[in-house]
């Protein structure tokens, strides 16, 4: 098909908000514009990648040479463990549950509101007006316009991290606060 072909079918019209650019004539509006100051992702990210990966994992086998993982016997059905604590992922909401008497509360409500509050966020804040450069900067500029929710978020974090340490740490037979050094 000729250009002269494709302009009888294809008529060039100013309204028109689309084109098939294999049959109009000239280039491609898009052709060699690219965003400056850019990387491709592959190889230079993709290696980068790899060698932290390398690296996190070159740092947990030295680590697993000098210490001991903390294992217990071997599981017994007849002797349970005093206390019984969960994973320390959960020890958080297992110690809340110890300071209520409905853990329907703690330990299911609790968990599905900040589940549905951080699932929120994004439609929450739909339009962060940071301006890029450093990440001080960003938090700097963040912080100015977003003060609720870094306040949230870091209540949430610093509420979580507390009672997952008492959980893990500050609790002993009978689910008794003791001192972890004694």
């Amino acid at each position: 098909m000729t250009s002269q072909e494709s302009t009888k079918i294809f008529i060039k019209d100013p309204n028109k908000t689309y084109g098939l650019m294999e049959l109009v004539d000239g280039t491609s509006p898009l052709v060699e514009k690219v965003p400056e100051d850019t990387v491709e992702t592959f190889p230079h990210y993709f290696l980068l990648m790899i060698i932290c990966t390398l690296s996190v994992i070159l740092a947990l086998f030295l680590l697993s040479l000098f210490f001991d993982a903390p294992l217990e016997d071997i599981a017994n059905p007849l002797v349970t463990p005093n206390p019984g604590k969960a994973p320390w992922y959960f020890t958080g909401i297992q110690e809340l549950i110890h300071y209520t008497d409905k853990p329907v509360i703690p330990g299911i409500i609790i968990p599905l509101l900040l589940i549905l509050w951080l699932v929120s966020i994004p439609y929450i804040d739909r339009k962060p007006k940071t301006r890029l450069g450093t990440l001080f900067n960003r938090i700097l500029v963040g912080g100015e316009r977003r003060k609720v929710l870094i306040l949230l978020f870091t209540s949430f974090i610093v509420g979580a991290l507390i009672f997952t340490l008492i959980g893990s740490l500050f609790r002993g037979a009978n689910w008794d606060f003791v001192l972890p050094w004694r």
